[in-house]
């Protein structure tokens, strides 16, 4: 389904970036998650094949994942951590595709500030059965916090700072070829917990690489989030 008022996704953001393996990494799900959400699958139950279709309409290239897939799959994430199924999650994309009259609802400014109401909303054909409770506290714990962490242009998802706001670790399909990297310098976090696996000291990689220590030490949390 395409419809008329999402012909403003750019190709920064919608052009294959990440292999799939590199995705599942960034957006910290389990290997071969973002390939079954993004492009679906199939499985076999009792000898009978099951398909199951992706999370959203218009996703997964076949060369690999661009930064709008990725977002997808980290909001999804967040959901299924609060109990929601993919078959929900579905539902609630494909109702908010028809509300927002947007292809990518999940990545866009307009569901951020409206989706709060259509979240909880329960309509003909596309019943959500969370119940207002369920939905506001999943929007609060979950949602609220996640959209807070993006960055929009133009009414669409532009950049991402994986560990919030006050950390200076950001990915942006425009520095490190959409790679996490260090704010303002391109430094990659995965160069910097290369050399930390080396057992260089958080002193050493940040003169080699130009950055203040507090950023060599907000890459490795970021890398490493079992040892923050």
């Amino acid at each position: 389904m395409m419809l008329p008022d999402d012909h403003d996704i750019s190709e920064e953001v919608s052009r294959p970036l990440y292999s799939y393996a590199e995705a599942d990494r960034i957006a910290g799900v389990s290997r071969g998650t973002s390939r079954r959400w993004l492009k679906g699958y199939k499985y076999w139950y009792s000898e009978v094949e099951t398909a199951q279709p992706p999370i959203t309409s218009n996703s997964g290239h076949e060369s690999g994942v661009s930064f709008v897939d990725l977002i997808e799959v980290v909001a999804a994430d967040r959901l299924r951590a609060e109990g929601f199924s993919l078959k929900k999650i579905r539902q609630i994309n494909e109702f908010c595709q028809v509300r927002l009259e947007r292809d990518r609802p999940l990545v866009t400014e307009t569901f951020k500030f409206k989706g709060r109401d259509i979240f909880v909303q329960i309509s003909e054909g596309y019943l959500l059965n969370v119940g207002r409770q369920r939905g506001m506290q999943a929007w609060a714990e979950v949602l609220d916090p996640f959209l807070e962490t993006l960055d929009y242009e133009d009414h669409l998802a532009r950049r991402w700072w994986p560990l919030g706001r006050g950390e200076p670790i950001v990915v942006d399909p425009d520095y490190g070829f959409g790679a996490p990297v260090i704010a303002g310098t391109g430094v990659r976090t995965e160069n910097i917990a290369e050399r930390s696996k080396a057992e260089e000291p958080p002193e050493e990689i940040a003169h080699d690489f130009g950055v203040e220590i507090y950023q060599v030490e907000a890459a490795l949390r970021y890398e490493f989030p079992e040892a923050a």
